[in-house]
C-alpha cells in the first residue's frame, strides 16, 4: 500500500467517525416538550400558590392514618368510650378500632382505664390542638377575608404575629397579587418602632405589654432608643389610637411603598395584626383612607368576629 492509500485510509477513518457519531446522536429519542403549568393542575402539598385543593392531593390517601385521627377524634367526643361505642360512631369494624385504639395507646394519645370501663383520651392528645389556638387559628379565621381582599383591592395582605422584638409575617397574599413587590415576605420580622406591624401592636397592646417592649427597646444598642426618639414614639401611638391603624416609618426599606397596619384583637388582646402594602404612588394621600385603610379595618373587624367564632365552636366541642 503506497502512501496515497495510507492517506486515504487515514480520511476513511475520520469520515468513518463522524458518521457513527451523527447517527448516534440521531438515534437519541426526541425530548418530550416542556409544559408550563395550568390552572386546574393538581399542585403538590407545598405549592406556594396557596393552600392546596384537599380534594387533588399527590399521593392516594394513607386510609389507616384516617382511621386513627377519626377514632382520636370520635372518642375525643365520646370522653370514655368502649370498643361497641367507637364502632357505632365510626361504623369501623371492632378488630380494626382494636388496633388503632392499641396503637394510638403505645403513643401515650390513648389510655385504657377499668375505673372508667372504657378507653379515654390522655393528656398528650391535647398537644395536637396546642399550636391551633395561636396562628394556625387567625389564619384560618383571616384566611377567606384577606383572600377576598386581595381579589378586591389587588394589594398583597399580610398577617403578623408578635415574637419577641419584632412581628413574625406568617401569613401573605402576594402569591395571588398582581401588585405584590416581593417574591415572598415570609420569614420576615418587622420590628416594633418603624414597622406598620410593629407601631399597631405597641399602640394596641395593654400598658404592661407596650412598656415591656419600651424597656426592651431601650436596651437594645443597636436601636440608637433615646428619651427623644422614645418621647416622639409615644406621640405617635397615640394618634395611631385615636385613627385605628399605623403607617410604616416611609424613611425605611422599601422606599417605593406604603404598608398600612391594623390590629387583630380577641379575647382583650392582640392577636395578630394585618397589613396592606401598595406603591406609594398609586394610591393619591386624599384616597389613601378610603380606598385602604377603611377595607383593611373592615376586614379585621370580620376576621374578630370569624376567631370568636371558632373560639366559641372549640368550648362547646
Amino acid at each position: 500500500m503506497d502512501a496515497n492509500d495510507g492517506r486515504l485510509s487515514a480520511i476513511s477513518l475520520q469520515e468513518l467517525t463522524g458518521l457513527e457519531t451523527d447517527v448516534r446522536r440521531n438515534s437519541r429519542p426526541p425530548r418530550a416538550p416542556r409544559t408550563t403549568k395550568r390552572a386546574g393542575v393538581p399542585r403538590r402539598a407545598n405549592s406556594r400558590r396557596g393552600l392546596t385543593d384537599p380534594a387533588r392531593h399527590s399521593y392516594p390517601p394513607v386510609e389507616a392514618v384516617r382511621r386513627a385521627l377519626e377514632i382520636l377524634r370520635a372518642l375525643n367526643r365520646l370522653k370514655i368510650g368502649s370498643v361497641s361505642d367507637l364502632h357505632r360512631v365510626t361504623g369501623f369494624p371492632k378488630p380494626t378500632i382494636i388496633r388503632m385504639l392499641e396503637t394510638l395507646i403505645v403513643d401515650n394519645y390513648v389510655a385504657r382505664d377499668n375505673m372508667c370501663g372504657g378507653y379515654r383520651v390522655t393528656r398528650k392528645a391535647g398537644e395536637l390542638n396546642s399550636g391551633y389556638a395561636g396562628i394556625s387559628m387567625v389564619i384560618d379565621a383571616a384566611r377567606p377575608w384577606v383572600l377576598e381582599l386581595t381579589e378586591r383591592l389587588k394589594w398583597p395582605i399580610g398577617i403578623g404575629v408578635p415574637d419577641g422584638d419584632a412581628i413574625a409575617l406568617q401569613f401573605w397574599t402576594g402569591v395571588i397579587s398582581p401588585h405584590a413587590h416581593a417574591n415572598t415576605v415570609l420569614g420576615r420580622r418587622p420590628n416594633l418602632h418603624t414597622s406598620a406591624m410593629g407601631r399597631a401592636y405597641l399602640a394596641f397592646s395593654d400598658e404592661a405589654e407596650r412598656e415591656r417592649c419600651f424597656r426592651q427597646m431601650r436596651l437594645d444598642p443597636k436601636l440608637r432608643f433615646g428619651d427623644e426618639e422614645e418621647r416622639q414614639l409615644r406621640q405617635l401611638l397615640k394618634r395611631i389610637r385615636r385613627d385605628g391603624y399605623a403607617m410604616r416609618e416611609p424613611r425605611t426599606w422599601p422606599y417605593c411603598t406604603t404598608t398600612i397596619a391594623c390590629p387583630i384583637r380577641s379575647d382583650g388582646a392582640v392577636a395578630a395584626l394585618a397589613t396592606i402594602s401598595f406603591f406609594t404612588n398609586a394610591i393619591a394621600k386624599a384616597e389613601v383612607m378610603q380606598r385602604a385603610v377603611r377595607p383593611l379595618i373592615e376586614t379585621c373587624a370580620k376576621i374578630e368576629e370569624s376567631i370568636e367564632l371558632i373560639r366559641c365552636s372549640m368550648e362547646i366541642a
